[in-house]
């Protein structure tokens, strides 16, 4: 496998490719290749006042070649001039196109994994695009079922349900996609992160976990079944728990699954600002992304934090080095 990892550098009005520049800084920045305009990251440069040199990518091109301070970049032509802050439509195939070639790369084994910059999904869905998050469309990419967990250095979560309106969260709980998640997490909890044996915990989609039946019956009638399941098959997980007092607790849990997007994934953001990683699990290629949006209003100032950036990055890398030790322990 390659140690190479590509990064998009997301929506080009927004701060994307302003973090994807603090790469540069890095000592192992010969092991990134960023995608996006070439000129536009010189532009975004200058107005960091960052002495950023750029080398287009070619993979002919010697590591020594990529020294501090010095950018590799793949360059994608963008469908419209870009004004810094103010979001623009007509560059939503700008940014699918970086993910496309990212994602391909990986699964043509030219990559070791992809780093994803913040996209704005209003502006590729008004490009005519169905679009309703990087972890969906990268898994419709890949022909899997993804998974969007987010991982920081103290405790690591994972979402039953992604991107959906709350008032459609209950009819996608079924115990199956209860044991299918599950699954995938099991594995990937042991392929990327070298845990040999993965515990787990869930929570309940109901107030108090439902009260036993008497605030809703979704814990006792899907959960629980599908609960049973799994842990006869010898997976190791717990629960249904109430959310509210999950993450009070040590539990011991290497990693805890939520319902719905914003049943844990606040508080989870709150305890670890600007250093989680999201992490999409079942895609068999390792893809990490920043745990923040667009920022329109931070473009070109001086105090944008690129530390989610950096933390996506070393997840990636310590993720491909977890699956190529579980590689050679099964050989």
């Amino acid at each position: 496998m390659s140690e190479l990892y590509a990064v998009t550098s997301g929506d080009p009005a927004g701060i994307g490719p302003d973090i994807s520049l603090k790469i540069a800084l890095r000592d192992d920045s010969h092991q990134f290749v960023v995608l996006g305009n070439i000129d536009l990251l010189r532009e975004r440069a200058e107005m960091h006042a960052m002495d950023v040199k750029f080398i287009e990518f070619d993979e002919s091109i010697l590591d020594s070649q990529i020294q501090k301070n010095t950018l590799l970049v793949k360059d994608f032509d963008l469908n419209q001039n870009v004004q810094p802050g103010v979001m623009d439509s007509k560059n939503g195939s700008y940014v699918l196109s970086m993910i496309d070639y990212a994602v391909k790369g990986c699964l043509d084994d030219r990559f070791s994994g992809c780093v994803t910059g913040p996209v704005n999904k209003e502006a590729i869905i008004k490009s005519g695009y169905a679009f309703s998050g990087h972890t969906e469309y990268i898994g419709k990419l890949c022909g899997k079922t993804p998974v969007m967990s987010f991982v920081s250095d103290q405790m690591k979560i994972a979402l039953l349900t992604t991107h959906l309106p709350l008032k459609e969260v209950p009819a996608h709980i079924t115990s199956e996609r209860i044991i299918d998640v599950v699954n995938i997490i099991h594995t990937d909890l042991k392929n990327y992160f070298g845990i040999e044996k993965p515990k787990i915990g869930i929570v309940g989609l109901n107030p108090h976990a439902g009260e036993n039946g008497h605030i809703g019956k979704e814990e006792e009638e899907v959960f629980l079944p599908a609960l049973n399941v799994l842990n006869e098959s010898g997976t190791d997980i717990n629960g249904p728990y109430s959310a509210d007092t999950i993450l009070l607790n040590e539990t011991g849990y290497d990693l805890i699954i939520s319902i719905f997007h914003d049943q844990l994934l606040p508080l989870f953001k709150y305890a670890n600002p600007h250093l989680t990683t999201n992490v999409t699990m079942g895609l068999k290629i390792i893809r990490t992304s920043v745990d923040h949006g667009v920022a329109f209003d931070k473009v070109g100032m001086p105090d944008i934090n690129h530390h989610s950036l950096y933390h996506a990055l070393d997840t990636a890398k310590s993720m491909a080095t977890s699956y190529e030790k579980t590689k050679s322990d099964q050989s």
